[in-house]
């Protein structure tokens, strides 16, 4: 059930952004790959998802999970929301005794990059019209 709610956000947001959120993959293949080898925190507000992170922190031999997607609904941005759900995903990948997470994000996205950075995040490389970024769980 929670994942459908995830899937309905992505493509509604998906189609706001004229097919320019998910890029380099087909949306399809793109929700398959999460939807099987993805991890979810969501957060919930007036009984619906409206925000959540998925994350990849499945691999201890190389104990750097990865946060492949944040979202958050239009009409909840602002509020914190965002912050919180990574910072709690960031806990779960410390319980693992994980040593860091990486993230990119478009370079044109400098709002989600100033968020990352207040969490901690720094900037590893860019690339691409990507920007990579990393931060330690130590």
């Amino acid at each position: 059930m929670e994942y459908e709610l995830i899937e309905a956000l992505i493509k509604k947001e998906q189609i706001s952004s004229r097919g320019q959120f998910i890029k380099d993959i087909a949306l399809d293949d793109y929700l398959k790959k999460i939807k099987s080898n993805a991890e979810f925190v969501s957060h919930y507000a007036e009984g619906q998802c409206v925000g959540f992170v998925a994350f990849y922190c499945n691999d201890p031999s190389r104990r750097n999970a990865f946060i492949t997607l944040v979202l958050v609904s239009p009409n909840f941005r602002g509020q914190g929301i965002s912050q919180k759900l990574i910072r709690y995903v960031l806990d779960i990948c410390k319980k693992r005794r994980f040593e860091a997470c990486s993230l990119e994000v478009l370079r044109g996205n400098q709002f989600a990059v100033q968020v990352y950075k207040r969490i901690g995040f720094k900037i590893v490389s860019e690339r691409n019209g990507k920007i990579f970024m990393r931060t330690l769980l130590g």
